[in-house]
């Protein structure tokens, strides 16, 4: 698949799972009243918790793996494997520490939350980071799309009411279970071979292959969620509603960034083994994607106040400040997106990566600290700006130099591609590599 038609599938599969709940959101407030509700967005949130600590970090390391090995459906099926039996294990703890919490420390009945699990479970059965690792992202977007048609058609066909509260919650976060059925028959080319020599050793192997993605992704929550609370604590509830209002236009420019993300690290990570200058130049060229960046944070300092202006009126004039300081973000994350999650988790510089990015964690929550004394509500933005100035100049100074030694290094010895590997978008269709095996 080439990189126009992996970022469409994927630009379609992010836009579903962003617009169903919203789209849902109306019509579950509506039937489940405000009681029910809250319930229901509780048991969500418990929910895509749970998924994440299950996830661990396979969306980085095994889709990096899959990407490496496209070529060898054996050790693709061995992979898809161990990752499925690690997650089944995850799986397992947190039901049990879940049950154990639920009625006491979650606020939560145990079937509500094994309702919730449903979207932790269905995270093992629908390996979106494989179709994503070998460039084939339209099966996991048709999955998706399914079954988040189907999941929005069962909600409004079933739930009509505040006591079908379990049912509400099984529903939506039975979508990743439904996206796993549906996409059995593009896993089947695999197959399930690898479950026959899988072993204790190779899931300990996986867990320790996949700390550093798993860390990362949670620095990445906190990052998200940490803000709002600290506004809270700083200036109080008005400036945090303001801050929230805000902080809607930076969501939507993480969704490009994740696509960014998807849709060039599997291409990247393959030719990092076979050919690693080609992997350099493909770096330099998404660098183009910084249009973006740049489009969003003009937007974001012109156009979002008058957008905030209008659905919210005059009493939110005071996230109009906010969301200016916050214009200069996009532009800053696209950047750091391309010189630090693409090329140094890719080209050997996992450590450092891990490493740099929960430093800028350290420098965000020290200058939240310091700033709030100077400032008002713009001192967790400018802490943010921070943060992801120390991330991009690090990673700049690492691309800039690693990427010139890989160069280097490959104009020295002039090996070209490995031998037997084709160009990346040149390679076969993985049905017919497993055919061919």
């Amino acid at each position: 698949m080439n990189l126009r038609k992996q970022a469409a599938s994927l630009a379609i599969m992010h836009a579903c799972d962003v617009l169903q709940p919203l789209i849902l959101l109306p019509y579950a407030g509506r039937v489940l009243g405000p009681l029910s509700f809250g319930q229901y967005a509780y048991a969500i949130a418990i929910g895509q918790l749970a998924a994440s600590v299950v996830a661990y970090g396979f969306h980085w390391t095994a889709q990096r793996k899959v990407a490496s090995i496209r070529h060898d459906p054996a050790a693709i099926a061995s992979v898809l494997a161990q990752v499925t039996a690690t997650k089944t294990m995850l799986f397992a703890a947190a039901c049990l520490v879940g049950l154990v919490l639920a009625g006491n420390v979650l606020a939560l009945s145990r079937p509500i939350f094994l309702c919730a699990m449903l979207s932790a479970a269905g995270g093992i059965f629908f390996p979106s980071w494989l179709f994503i690792g070998l460039e084939r992202a339209w099966q996991a977007a048709v999955a998706v799309v399914v079954a988040r048609l189907l999941a929005l058609v069962f909600f409004v066909a079933m739930v009509a009411s505040p006591d079908q509260l379990a049912l509400a919650v099984a529903i939506q976060s039975g979508v990743p279970v439904i996206s796993g059925l549906v996409c059995l028959p593009f896993i089947r080319p695999i197959g399930f071979g690898g479950f026959r020599c899988l072993t204790l050793s190779a899931i300990g192997m996986q867990l320790r292959y996949g700390w550093r993605g798993f860390l990362f992704a949670a620095v990445e929550r906190v990052l998200i969620t940490l803000p709002v609370p600290l506004v809270g604590h700083f200036e109080g509830y008005v400036a945090a509603g303001q801050y929230s209002v805000a902080e809607k236009f930076l969501q939507v420019a993480r969704v490009f960034f994740r696509l960014l993300m998807d849709t060039f690290t599997p291409r990247v990570a393959y030719y990092a083994q076979v050919d690693p200058a080609a992997g350099i130049a493909l770096i330099t060229r998404s660098l183009f994607t910084v249009a973006g960046g740049v489009a969003m944070s003009v937007g974001m300092f012109f156009v979002a106040p008058y957008v905030i202006l209008f659905f919210f009126g005059d009493e939110y004039a005071g996230a109009l400040p906010i969301v200016r300081a916050m214009s200069i973000l996009p532009f800053l994350m696209n950047v750091s997106t391309v010189t630090s999650n693409i090329f140094m988790f890719n080209y050997g510089y996992e450590r450092e990566w891990i490493v740099l990015n929960v430093s800028g964690l350290l420098v965000f929550l020290y200058a939240s600290y310091q700033l709030s004394f100077l400032m008002s509500g713009e001192a967790i933005v400018y802490a943010l700006v921070a943060k992801e100035v120390v991330v991009l100049v690090v990673s700049a100074g690492f691309f800039l130099i690693g990427g010139a030694a890989v160069v280097s290094a490959a104009s020295a010895h002039d090996t070209g591609p490995a031998r037997g590997y084709l160009p990346a978008s040149e390679t076969v269709p993985l049905e017919d590599e497993a055919g061919r095996a």
